[in-house]
């Protein structure tokens, strides 16, 4: 299984659009998915921007080629073509993120939701974000777990960085926990010159909120 995350770019005032157009996915959509091998597929947006998340069996790659071919997927991707801005890269295919972190535990009992924020280092320190990330330490990985994350990744593109997880019980209990935490005041002193931009004016995530989920 490989977890895979892309990015949409939606024409200004389509949003509503976008949304409802997901609402009411059709079901033979919908079963091409999980035919192709996508799970847990859901989609944040945040304005213009959507970001949707998969776990691709066997691989990205053969899933999304799978799920390309589809029929009713090619005709119910008709119904974008004036609300969808940007959906490919330069050079052609999905606008991917790579996976540049990932930690998981078993689920507490309890509810919980879905979320999704992003952020922006410095291209500069790409290499060191990833390595650091690549080798966490133990301790802040005991503290996520305990904060109540869940299935939670992380993925970038360029400068530009989407985390997304499960959270127990919601979301911004979730980030309460860990921010009173001191491993995490620590491990935010080792990114103090690598992100540029981690909260909005308001000092609050940047945060997409869900529009599309099905297992």
């Amino acid at each position: 299984m490989e977890r895979s995350l892309y990015y949409v770019r939606l024409f200004p005032g389509t949003e509503e659009r976008y949304d409802q157009l997901h609402a009411e996915i059709p079901d033979d959509v919908a079963a091409e998915m999980r035919e192709a091998g996508l799970r847990d597929v859901t989609g944040f947006r945040r304005g213009t921007d959507v970001w949707w998340y998969a776990q691709c069996e066997p691989d990205r790659t053969t899933a999304f080629r799978a799920y390309a071919m589809g029929l009713a997927n090619r005709r119910w991707g008709k119904r974008f073509r004036d609300v969808i801005a940007e959906v490919e890269a330069p050079k052609g295919g999905l606008i991917w993120y790579d996976e540049v972190f990932h930690t998981d535990a078993p689920p507490p009992d309890g509810p919980w939701e879905r979320g999704c924020f992003s952020l922006v280092i410095d291209p500069r320190s790409a290499a060191y974000y990833d390595n650091l990330h690549a080798n966490p330490w133990p301790e802040m990985i005991e503290a996520i777990a305990e904060a109540g994350y869940r299935d939670y990744t992380g993925f970038r593109r360029g400068p530009h960085v989407v985390y997304v997880g499960r959270y127990y019980p919601d979301f911004q209990t979730v980030i309460d926990r860990i921010n009173a935490t001191d491993v995490a005041a620590r491990w935010g002193q080792a990114f103090k010159d690598v992100i540029t931009t981690f909260t909005d004016v308001d000092g609050r995530n940047v945060t997409a909120g869900e529009i599309y989920h099905q297992d």
